[in-house]
């Protein structure tokens, strides 16, 4: 069957593909004010490593199909725009893992001045976490996976053309709905601010001054296991723009963890972000990012100490073709008494897109995940393969 989706895509490919340029953006419907573009994507995959396991390694094909639609209105003074996808994932060797996942999202950004800026977002999904990922251990304890709910609520105001000063706010609720024995201490609200002042230093270069403060207040703890805290962080930094070739963000400063239980011992740590685009050519770049800082548990200690860098490059070939290619290294010590274990994460993955017709597209990649960690039975390596068609209006 798999032969037979690839000699389709191809056959495609090969008979659809016509001469001339081609408009890269899909095209929207505008009814009553409103921009409407639907998009499905249809993904077949080839995992060797569906659990993210050492001992336990199962493979299987996946197919993924991802409709959804999109929703614009933009008077110049504001801008509304609602999204809604799903995506419906089917294990063919593993129908236990099957899932059907919604996104809604929707945003609302009104700047009646030059000087004036404000944002508000709602985001929802019903998801899951996959078995063998984040807390959910051996896949032999469920034939499932874990399920949950959560809804994110984010807002900002910004005053000021030089000096800009910004402040905004967030807070998410998450849920679990099955596997309640073990998820149910899982179940998270958490609740954040941020106030930050910029002021330009150069043509096209600001420096920064950030405060954060953020709140993890989990719903289920025992005398012996409570995971409440807080972070706070201090930041200087740039944010530049210098040539059309350059730009990104920089964060210098101090983090604070604490947490409600004495039991659970904090930290005090120097933290960065990095964010930086380098695009030399119109049809080139390359992205940079780099942070250093806490993580919530996965299940092991009390939180993990988090430091990475990841690397993407994009290239245009011609107007229909393009790949991207990319690399990480994260290391994670996991923090808590009597708590030593290191996992370090490599990732590598290839993509290469190719535009059929402005309104469809081809493509096919491939992904590696390495996770080399000192406690026993818990490193893996997964590599995976895909094709995917992209259709919209």
């Amino acid at each position: 069957m798999k032969r037979h989706i690839l000699k389709a895509l191809l056959a495609i490919a090969a008979g659809l593909a016509p001469c001339g340029a081609f408009a890269a953006d899909p095209a929207s419907v505008r009814i009553g004010g409103v921009d409407v573009t639907p998009a499905v994507k249809v993904m077949e995959k080839h995992d060797d490593n569906i659990f993210s396991q050492q001992n336990i390694k199962k493979s299987s094909w996946i197919t993924v199909v991802e409709p959804g639609v999109d929703l614009k209105a933009d008077d110049g003074v504001s801008q509304l725009e609602v999204q809604y996808h799903l995506s419906n994932g089917t294990f063919h060797s593993s129908h236990g893992d099957d899932y059907l996942d919604h996104f809604v999202s929707a945003s609302y950004a009104y700047s009646p001045t030059s000087r004036l800026t404000s944002s508000l977002s709602v985001d929802y999904s019903k998801t899951h976490d996959a078995r063998g990922t984040t807390f959910t251990g051996s896949p032999l304890i469920f034939t499932t996976p874990d399920k949950y709910h959560e809804t994110t609520v984010n807002g900002e105001i910004g005053y000021g053309v030089n000096g800009h000063l910004a402040l905004a706010g967030a807070y998410s609720n998450k849920r679990y709905d099955n596997h309640h024995t073990v998820t149910k201490a899982r179940d998270l609200d958490t609740a954040e601010g941020r106030a930050s002042f910029s002021y330009p230093i150069a043509p096209a270069t600001r420096a920064v001054l950030e405060a954060r403060y953020k709140r993890f207040n989990y719903k289920l703890f025992t005398p012996t296991s409570n995971l409440d805290s807080s972070e706070q962080r201090y930041f200087a930094g740039l944010n530049w723009e210098a040539t059309a070739m350059t730009s990104g963000s920089l964060r210098l400063g101090y983090l604070k963890k604490r947490f409600s239980s004495a039991r659970q011992v904090g930290a005090g740590q120097f933290s960065w972000e990095l964010g930086a685009k380098w695009a030399p050519t119109t049809y080139s770049s390359v992205q940079i990012s780099s942070d250093y800082g806490p993580q919530e548990t996965d299940g092991t200690g009390s939180y993990i100490k988090s430091i990475g860098a990841d690397v993407s490059w994009d290239y245009a070939w011609n107007n229909r073709l393009s790949h991207n290619v990319y690399g990480g290294y994260h290391e994670n010590r996991y923090q808590g008494v009597g708590v030593a274990r290191k996992d370090r994460l490599s990732s590598a993955g290839i993509s290469v897109d190719y535009q059929i017709q402005r309104w469809l597209g081809i493509g096919a990649g491939y992904d590696y995940l390495n996770r080399n960690s000192n406690l026993a039975n818990t490193s893996f390596k997964d590599n995976t393969w895909s094709l995917n068609l992209l259709l919209t209006l």
